[in-house]
């Protein structure tokens, strides 16, 4: 398939068009982030203002004790969800036109989970003491109830927020290494730019050895990924599902909150990237196709939603439970109705125009209407949070409720909070994946497959003394030169990319990546150890309630799932660290800086009479140079 990108970018335009974007800003680029720091202080001024007077200074009093707090931490986790949907289950399927938003997505991840992780604290009041809700030894062996939705979410967003942190580190390996080379180049060695980016890059020198174990760990870390995806807001939604109010108290919720979230973090991926697109020039790259497939997947998360805005009643009705159904009843001709319906226009409605192709390849249209569904998704959650607890079972207890000042600028720290940390992101680190983006490229040059070759025996099979580094700039001409020097029986000590080409290590029959091992035994650790901690401090006491036994394997199973996800990914980073040799942050010793942008190298061994015979080999496919090193 013809790359959408080849007739107009090669390997060095990718890495100026996107490295140049982090150049020093303009004037206009601090005012926005001091404007924001300045958002975010008068937040935490405001939470101080909280932690010194009392919650009594929030709105949430009786019946409602759980409000805009609430509905900001599963806001904030849903927008979450975009970078794991995009990185990790778009590069299972091989969807292309994730490479131009992967990286910002998974950023927003990172930030977004960071932001939601704020609120449970400032819901808490007495913050001091979040720790109970670890898991920790202690004297008075008091332990979380792991039967508790709330303890849940602890380990299912901590989970999340280390395993997203981990993938988009990793996935930005080579690419900070080809900052490192560039400002090296540019900066000088000493230079602090310099000096974080070859910190950060760990030694990468794109190597077939590297790239063999670096490939496999990336595949690891998507599939683990994946299923994290769908249980994170699952689990989020147990904590209004496991209580029995209406409206809370149903099976739909599950799949009601993963749809709604995939659909804010789409909508919120389509809010920043507009503007970055525009802001650094980077047009080329973020093709109006990525985003039209954004979009698109839009149309199919709002359908989703419309589906359950429309089965939640008719449940409610089937049911044939009178507080279910005057709920129902009451949510949609009560005082909180008008929220429904400006959920249903703009989280179904108003998405659904990305139908027609005029709003969905027209920036300003899809920047608009993205504001529109994230308004949406955020009321929507205030909705969910605030609706069961003012209305529940019996009329004295109902109640209305409204945000305090404390309450809305808190909330509105903690947007500048996110923001502010997406702008320093964007001027910083590479916000697109430089080597995803050359592997595109690269394909439309790539030899049809050929079956392994055969090596011939020759006495120069065995390691010679003289080591010749041979330099391509063409990665089907480096594939073939590849293959050429193994099958004349020449040592290839190793070949070097800027790219992973998985047929360099096919064509040397290297074995697959030993990473995998690694996973499997932390997966396996992970969801032992969960399982053992929840049943053992579960019997410490032997709390019996309501008549049923200590333990509860069946819930304990979230506890040992989210472990093997957590465990399985760190031990695919720890066996990726210890395979490609990057935890030594030494660069190869051949290296060349040119190898992170867009040659092609192949160190061989040979003796100091074959250098001529070695020399026509590799000639014949075009290389470059051919040096002789000592």
């Amino acid at each position: 398939m013809k790359s959408e990108y080849s007739e107009e970018l090669s390997l060095k335009d990718v890495n100026d068009e996107v490295l140049s974007a982090t150049k020093p800003p303009i004037p206009l680029y601090y005012f926005l982030v001091a404007f924001l720091a300045l958002v975010v202080v008068w937040g935490l001024f405001s939470w101080i203002y909280q932690v010194r007077r009392g919650m009594g200074v929030a709105g949430l009093s009786h019946p409602v004790g759980w409000g805009v707090y609430i509905a900001n931490f599963v806001f904030w986790v849903g927008i979450a969800h975009s970078g794991a949907l995009i990185s990790a289950i778009l590069f299972l399927v091989r969807a292309k036109f994730r490479d131009a938003v992967s990286r910002a997505a998974e950023a927003m991840t990172i930030f977004a989970v960071m932001t939601a992780g704020l609120f449970p604290l400032m819901h808490l009041g007495r913050l001091w003491i979040f720790y109970y809700i670890m898991p920790y030894p202690n004297e008075r062996e008091l332990w979380p109830n792991f039967l508790s939705p709330l303890v849940w979410d602890f380990l299912a967003v901590s989970t999340y927020f280390t395993v997203s942190l981990i993938f988009w580190y990793v996935g930005m390996i080579p690419d900070l290494a080809s900052g490192r080379d560039r400002f090296t180049k540019i900066l000088g060695r000493d230079h602090i730019k310099t000096r974080i980016y070859r910190a950060l890059a760990l030694g990468w020198s794109g190597s077939e050895k590297e790239w063999r174990h670096y490939g496999r760990s990336y595949l690891f870390f998507a599939a683990l990924a994946t299923p994290l995806v769908i249980s994170v807001h699952s689990i989020v939604s147990w904590d209004f599902a496991m209580g029995l109010l209406p409206g809370w108290h149903e099976t739909i919720f599950a799949p009601y909150f993963v749809a709604g979230a995939i659909h804010s973090g789409l909508a919120m991926v389509l809010t920043l990237l507009i503007p970055l697109r525009k802001i650094f020039k980077l047009e080329k790259l973020m093709t109006v196709k990525a985003f039209d497939m954004v979009a698109r997947t839009m149309i199919v998360t709002g359908l989703i939603l419309g589906y359950t805005y429309v089965i939640e009643p008719a449940l409610s009705a089937y049911t044939g439970n009178t507080f279910e159904t005057q709920f129902s009843i009451w949510q949609r001709t009560g005082w909180i109705s008008w929220v429904y319906y400006v959920i249903l226009i703009c989280n179904f409605f108003v998405p659904m125009l990305f139908i027609f192709k005029k709003f969905r390849r027209n920036f300003l249209w899809m920047f608009i209407i993205s504001l529109i569904v994230n308004f949406g998704m955020w009321i929507e959650r205030v909705y969910i949070v605030v609706g069961s607890t003012a209305h529940d079972f019996l009329p004295h207890n109902w109640g209305k409720y409204t945000p305090s000042w404390v309450e809305l600028s808190i909330t509105a720290g903690s947007l500048a909070f996110f923001l502010m940390w997406f702008l320093i992101f964007s001027k910083t680190l590479p916000t697109i994946p430089m080597a995803d983006f050359k592997e595109q490229l690269a394909e439309d040059e790539m030899p049809e497959p050929e079956p392994p070759p055969k090596r011939k025996v020759f006495p120069k099979s065995r390691p010679g003394k003289t080591k010749v580094m041979a330099i391509f700039s063409r990665p089907e001409h480096f594939i073939k030169s590849v293959k050429k020097v193994y099958e004349a029986g020449y040592h290839v000590v190793e070949a070097f990319s800027p790219l992973k080409i998985k047929e360099v290590s096919e064509i040397l029959n290297k074995p697959k990546s030993p990473v995998r091992k690694w996973t499997l035994i932390g997966a396996l650790l992970g969801i032992a150890c969960g399982y053992t901690l929840a049943i053992a401090t579960a019997n410490t006491n032997k709390l019996i309630v309501g008549g049923k036994p200590p333990t509860a394997p069946i819930p304990y199973t979230i506890v040992g799932f989210e472990l093997l996800i957590l465990f399985g990914t760190l031990a695919n980073l720890i066996g990726m660290l210890f395979h490609t040799k990057l935890y030594k942050k030494r660069i190869h010793p051949y290296y060349d800086p040119r190898f992170s942008q867009d040659k092609f190298g192949i160190l061989i061994t040979c003796n100091e009479n074959e250098l001529e015979d070695l020399r026509e080999v590799v000639l014949s496919e075009n290389a470059e140079e051919f040096n002789v090193r000592e």
